[in-house]
């Protein structure tokens, strides 16, 4: 009877646990075939330049502090 128990809990498991699998591969498929960037979007993911004024960093080094 606790073999039969444990064969069961056991079936349970993998069955879920390839449910779970496949589940998670379709909608990341679903995803990448339907997901589409608006051009706010694109506007939103351009990498930013950083530009550091020089001249105001020597300024603040120069400072003196008291």
């Amino acid at each position: 009877m606790k073999q039969e128990s444990d064969r069961d809990l056991y079936l349970i498991t993998v069955f879920t646990f390839i449910t779970v699998l496949l589940w998670i591969y379709f909608e990341l498929v679903r995803t990448t075939k339907t997901s589409t960037n608006t051009p706010v979007v694109n506007q939103l993911i351009t990498p930013l330049t950083p530009k550091l004024d020089t001249d105001t960093l020597d300024i603040l080094i120069t400072k003196k502090q008291y």
